[in-house]
């Protein structure tokens, strides 16, 4: 987190500050056995120590007097106390306070080394433990509990009845929770250290994030003993996941703290938090070279005091047309904490005058880390007040018409927690979320997550806008390149600097829109045209993509318009998600199981949690690649079975277990479509599975233009049976003449199905869904455009009811079948 103003200790008395820090560092590694001589000075010792805010080393010698003395509710609430002031271990502290609330007296002796009871507070304490663990209306009983023992004019009433709010809250939220996975991004991000406010480009190429880890080379930490303030840096990889972070180096990271704030969509400006000798923190600004970033200025150097001041700036976000800065400041005038302002750049390109957004957005409480989504329109921000449910929740807020915001609306749960959840971006198509947050299994203190929404986040459709700028000789370009856009009948234009050395630009974009794009070169014109950029471009449609084109400097054709779909490849048509559900050996659903996505080197790419049907999902995953699932076997639901079966999104079972290792069990070579995977042919009592129908002379006559019955338990076609050839040659035929729609019915018996999670109903539709897959699959084999042709699906369970005489097939086959209608 930001270091507050105030928090530099003047020099005169570092030395003293450092020379305790020193001791209290060496008493908290003491491992000596407490005993009835050492006692007390230990008691003594752990006390300094807390009230000099050394919290790791008193609880470490606290634990130990603790152990030593497991009925001292004293000791217990101090342990417990003490637990609360840490960064990731808040809840541990519900079990000491516990045992502390039992044992509470009016008469306590802080400084007396032989109290035995815990004082008043202790209450409040384990009120907050409690909050913490979702035990919220026991929370608000010790709440109540401690404010009828204050004063009424206390002003601990307030807090306890702001606390008492924030459970209430959770009470609501946790009821109606939001359908959404929360993932930690993983160990080539996160690690030992606190690592946070995660900034990434439009294209979600490049990250940017603050962490506490040592720099290499560099060893140097605070008084409080934590490393400084860094940024770091990683890259998408092609085939999922991060690249290995690494330190982005000077001259942006200095001897002080240097923490991100927020990243231009194109990724070339970075605005960085660095606090000065005065511990007031203000923004920088950084512009990228090539490879190199700048060397970091004052944000409003060219108007000084405007942004920056004698306060606290600790976070900033600049708007995607780059005309309206967003920052957080705790200036006098504010409506209390830190407030959220913004100031717009003027025609003659200075800063105007700051204006706070108002009661609307800032309460008496802290408001933080403001993000402007890439539709220019929605904002996330943090914040203590409103209706968080404890700590910083994240809420989403829109831009209206006459230039305010609308009434904040709470993420909600699982997103936001009873602890800090903050720094919050959303992709452009409202898919996915970057944040931090603390939570339990995590690597650190604090660690970045990444949020999955089941449905997107509504935002206003944008496009990311790639290019690439080359010189007609192919020579390096000059450094200062620059891509004005405009749309068409507005004043305002986006302009972004193109990288003298990758020739990469960027630009957030509406759809359906008609613009103007200009390319300046040394100050001189070297492009101005038109450009239309479709409606079907938009970033929702294209999903974790971005248009792509080039030009050549000088080059008078439109190099903006989009090319025809189906002669250039879009990264999004190689993208898709995997899905599919574990279950047991009785075909069970699996909640809850740890499931990890890795290479062939067994290195985790991604990693996720089954929900309560078994299901899991990995997003955006290359098409042409096959992967590896890993299951760990210890797991309670796991280790009882022979069999751990992986399933298709419909049910099919596709694969048992094809290797175990150790702890773990692994799934080889899987495609992202786990449906294009044949049935795993399962021993069954009752039923044998056969590939078709043994005899379709006696089945009723069909009006269908394709017919194919099947045995029990089958559901694909052959694509080479001449009746499926004569069905794509008539699909073929009135493609070219028009429009074609095509109908496909699935039917199951009722029969029992034992290898479809026995259900009838998915094998009727699968039925129906493969053979919609078969005939999209030969149609683009013979090069016709089936986006062309409309394609309606529909799927029953029919026929007499079972009488368990399922070796009857006649009986029940003419049920099991698919049809094809073509008009």
């Amino acid at each position: 987190m930001r270091i507050p103003k105030g928090s530099i200790i003047i020099l005169s008395l570092l030395a003293l500050v450092v020379s305790f820090q020193v001791s209290a560092q060496k008493k908290k590694v003491n491992k000596n056995p407490v005993t009835k001589d050492n006692y007390k000075k230990m008691f003594t010792d752990a006390n300094e120590m807390a009230g000099e805010n050394f919290t790791d080393s008193a609880l470490h010698t606290f634990l130990l007097l603790y152990k030593y003395d497991t009925n001292n509710a004293n000791l217990a609430y101090n342990v417990g106390d003490l637990y609360l002031k840490t960064p990731t271990h808040k809840a541990d502290a519900l079990p000491y306070l516990q045992k502390a609330g039992a044992h509470v007296t009016s008469k306590y002796r802080p400084d007396d080394p032989y109290e035995k009871n815990a004082p008043p507070p202790a209450y409040y304490d384990l009120a907050r433990a409690q909050h913490l663990n979702y035990q919220f209306d026991k929370a608000i009983d010790n709440f109540n509990r401690f404010k009828k023992l204050l004063p009424k004019k206390d002003d601990r009433q307030a807090d306890c009845d702001y606390w008492i709010q924030c459970c209430n809250n959770g009470k609501i939220l946790i009821q109606s929770p939001v359908a959404c996975k929360v993932i930690n991004i993983g160990d080539s991000i996160n690690g030992i250290y606190p690592d946070y406010c995660p900034v990434l480009t439009a294209d979600e190429q490049d990250i940017f994030f603050t962490s506490r880890r040592p720099a290499l080379g560099d060893s140097t930490k605070d008084i409080y003993g934590s490393y400084y303030e860094d940024i770091w840096t990683a890259h998408a990889k092609a085939d999922g996941g991060w690249s290995t972070a690494r330190d982005i180096g000077t001259p942006v990271n200095s001897a002080g703290n240097d923490a991100t704030v927020s990243i231009s969509p194109d990724g070339q400006t970075l605005f960085v938090y660095k606090d000065n000798t005065e511990g007031d923190g203000n923004i920088f600004v950084s512009y990228k070279s090539g490879n190199l970033w700048s060397n970091p200025t004052f944000i409003d150097s060219a108007n000084s005091g405007v942004v920056n001041s004698p306060a606290h700036e600790p976070s900033a976000a600049l708007s995607p047309d780059g005309q309206t800065l967003y920052f957080v400041s705790d200036r006098p005038g504010g409506l209390g904490g830190t407030d959220i302002y913004k100031v717009s750049i003027q025609d003659n390109g200075a800063w105007g005058n700051p204006t706070n957004l108002g009661p609307t957005i800032n309460t008496k409480y802290d408001e933080e880390a403001p993000f402007i989504h890439p539709d220019d329109s929605t904002m996330f921000f943090s914040s203590k007040g409103h209706n968080t449910m404890g700590g910083f929740d994240v809420f989403m807020t829109h831009l209206n018409n006459k230039g305010g915001f609308s009434e904040p609306t709470n993420m909600g749960y699982p997103i936001n927690t009873p602890d800090d959840d903050i720094y919050f971006s959303l992709s452009g198509d409202g898919r996915r979320a970057y944040y931090s947050s603390i939570r339990p299994g995590g690597y650190g203190e604090k660690d970045i997550y990444e949020v999955l929404y089941t449905t997107p986040i509504p935002v206003e459709p944008v496009a990311v806008l790639v290019g690439y700028i080359k010189n007609p000789d192919g020579g390096p370009l000059t450094t200062n390149v620059l891509i004005t856009t405009t749309q068409k009948g507005a004043t305002v234009s986006s302009k972004t600097r193109v990288n003298p050395k990758t020739g990469k630009f960027l630009q957030v974009l509406r759809p359906n829109t008609a613009y103007n794009v200009v390319i300046t070169s040394n100050g001189q014109t070297v492009y101005n045209q038109p450009f239309y950029l479709p409606a079907d471009s938009s970033y929702s449609h294209l999903s974790r993509s971005f248009f792509r084109t080039s030009i050549i400097l000088g080059d008078t054709t439109n190099a903006f318009e989009p090319k025809k779909k189906g002669t250039t490849p879009i990264a999004a048509k190689a993208k898709a998600n995997m899905g599919g559900e574990f279950i047991n050996d009785s075909q069970a659903p699996l909640p809850m199981i740890r499931i990890q996505l890795v290479n062939d080197k067994d290195s985790v790419i991604a990693t996720t949690i089954t929900d309560k049907s078994g299901h899991f999902t990995f997003n955006q995953l290359p098409k042409d690649c096959n992967y590896m699932l890993k299951a760990d076997l210890d797991d309670s639901k796991l280790k009882d079975y022979k069999h751990v079966y992986l399933t298709d999104t419909t049910g099919r079972i596709v694969r048992d277990y094809d290797l175990r290792k150790k702890k773990d069990v692994y799934y080889k070579d899987l495609p992202v479509d786990l449906a294009s995977l044949q049935t795993l042919p399962l021993d069954d009592s009752k039923l044998k599975a056969q590939k078709y129908s043994r005899d379709t002379a006696n089945m009723p006559k069909s009006d269908a233009d394709f017919t194919r019955y099947f045995a029990y338990n089958v559901d694909k076609i052959k694509s080479g049976d001449a009746d499926f050839i004569t069905l794509l040659d008539k699909i073929a035929a009135k493609a070219g003449n028009g429009n074609v729609t095509v109908t496909i019915s699935g039917s199951a018996s009722k029969v029992p199905t034992h290898l479809f999670s026995h259900s009838n109903n998915k094998l009727a539709t699968l039925r129906a869904s493969d053979a919609e897959y078969a005939i999209k699959a030969g149609l683009k084999a013979r090069k016709i455009d089936v986006s062309k042709i409309t394609f309606t699906a529909d799927h029953t369970v029919q026929g007499p009811k079972y009488d368990g005489d399922a070796a009857d097939q006649v009986k029940y086959e003419k049920f099991q079948y698919v049809k094809v209608y073509v008009k």
